[in-house]
């Protein structure tokens, strides 16, 4: 199936660790099947793709963009497959309003805890 995604993640710490610590938890390094979709700075993660992939590669991607999730301050992260409901993380707000923004310091509303269990189909909270 056709699949589109997009990541911008923003870390409080290492990025990189954090990526690492997640492909760790979920027993997988899915980076490695399209590694040129992925950059990953210092305290920051971009993820773009429109491949074909299996409904089994869709779901580990999901897997490992929940993990990723976890330790993220900001951000957003969505995955479409043809057939499949849109899936959307939203982390947090940024000072500007727009996940993910970028400015040079965080601020308290940048910081919010991370609830990775708001994730929205097709627009829909569940």
């Amino acid at each position: 199936m056709r699949v589109r995604g997009f990541a911008e993640l923003l870390y409080r710490d290492s990025a990189r660790l954090s990526f690492a610590r997640a492909c760790e938890r979920i027993d997988h390094d899915v980076s490695l099947d399209h590694p040129e979709a992925w950059v990953v700075d210092d305290r920051r993660i971009s993820f773009s793709m429109d491949c074909d992939m299996s409904l089994l590669d869709l779901q580990r991607y999901q897997r490992l963009f929940e993990e990723l999730a976890r330790d993220a301050i900001g951000g957003e992260l969505a995955l479409e497959g043809e057939g499949q409901p849109r899936w959307v993380v939203p982390i947090g707000q940024a000072s500007s309003g727009i996940p993910g923004a970028r400015s040079s310091e965080t601020t308290s509303i940048d910081t919010a805890d991370t609830d990775v269990t708001a994730v929205r189909y097709g627009g829909r909270s569940s």
